[in-house]
């Protein structure tokens, strides 16, 4: 009888620490990245560089920071010249393959990702800013970044309770998060929309419901689509990791946050790509789409009230036939750099409740210099 191909489960915890401790010196406290892997006969080959010759490659193939960290030979010698780089030969216990007494290729990918730069080229993040968090004592302080957290953590887990997936990952600013969809893609980013608009209603839950107001944060938002470059920092052991991101995106929406109001909703300006229909979207497309997504939170419990329904809209002047137009809004920040922006509403209506309305009216943003 044949023995039946191993899958993730059967590779033992040891094999699987043996290559994090190998990685993890080669990874050296984070002062190289790992770019590239290939199996041999032996082990594996890789691919590392010092991280700052990595940001200063001019003209990088995109397969450097780019797709899947497992290559095949051409690419691996592209990269390899790229990066001026020699291969790096690591002996391993068991060999890499689909065999039996193997190491499926999939498990060294998954161990090999934290030690490694990308870069993603479209992906929704969102910025949580605590207003006046810099004039709280630290028991406050404290207080209402659990608040926040808790708030976070309850509207991912009720998100992808009822199939809205909304697999959330977020690093600390000090007074706020950033937060974004670990999935990629157009529909991951409406998730994370999606997955917003559900935090919002449970703050706004939360503010009226807490015995101790204080302890429910007075927030602020900005929510951009850009580029960003991701890297981690797992531990030695393997069993944890922090996740941070930077890039175009993450400066626009902390250019943006700066110039937000308390209780604001800031969208920054930008373009998507709609891979499934082969079409750029603009901001307004997409917060439709998000909109129209949110039918999935229909008779979703919060605090013990169930959404009845919402609505989420980029806000702007009247126009004839009591019609909005949106409207465009510039900033700019404290180097001189204009961005562009729009104001967002969300009104929730639940059971029993009175309606929640989040953001400010567009009646209040006359302080604001619109674009043009």
């Amino acid at each position: 009888m044949t023995e039946a191909a191993p899958n993730d489960a059967t590779v033992s915890a040891e094999i699987r620490a043996e290559l994090h401790r190998t990685l993890f010196a080669v990874w050296r406290f984070g002062s190289n990245a790992l770019v590239a892997w290939r199996p041999t006969s032996t082990g594996m080959e890789i691919l590392t560089a010092p991280k700052i010759r990595l940001f200063a490659l001019k003209d990088a193939p995109r397969r450097v920071f780019v797709g899947e960290r497992q290559m095949g030979d051409r690419t691996f010698d592209e990269v390899a010249q790229a990066l001026q780089s020699r291969a790096l030969d690591l002996r391993l216990t068991q060999p890499i393959g689909d065999g039996p007494g193997q190491t499926p290729a999939r498990v060294v990918e998954e161990i090999f990702a934290p030690f490694t730069v990308t870069k993603t080229d479209q992906r929704a993040v969102l910025l949580l800013d605590i207003v006046g968090f810099s004039k709280l004592q630290p028991e406050e302080q404290a207080s209402q970044l659990a608040t926040l957290e808790f708030a976070l953590n309850i509207a991912a887990e009720t998100a992808n309770a009822h199939g809205i997936e909304f697999r959330m990952c977020r690093s600390t600013t000090g007074d706020g998060f950033y937060v974004w969809n670990e999935n990629k893609g157009l529909g991951a980013d409406i998730d994370l929309f999606v997955g917003f608009v559900l935090f919002e209603i449970f703050h706004a839950a939360l503010k009226r419901s807490v015995t101790v107001p204080a302890a429910v944060p007075e927030l602020r938002a900005a929510l951009g689509i850009g580029s960003h470059y991701n890297y981690r920092q797992p531990d030695r052991s393997g069993a944890s990791r922090n996740d941070f991101i930077v890039g175009d995106v993450t400066i626009q929406v902390a250019r943006l946050i700066a110039n937000c109001r308390a209780g604001q909703i800031l969208v920054g300006a930008f373009h998507r790509w709609d891979d499934a229909n082969g079409v750029w979207i603009d901001e307004e497309q997409f917060i439709e789409r998000v909109a129209a997504d949110l039918v999935r939170l229909i008779d979703l419990p919060v605090m013990g009230n169930r959404i009845e329904r919402t609505s989420l809209y980029l806000t702007g002047r009247r126009i004839p036939e009591g019609r909005f137009q949106r409207q465009k809004i510039r900033v700019v920040d404290k180097h001189g750099f204009e961005h562009f922006c729009f104001n967002m509403k969300l009104n929730a209506f639940l059971d029993g409740v009175e309606p929640y309305y989040c953001g400010i009216q567009h009646a209040e943003l006359i302080a604001v210099r619109p674009a043009g």
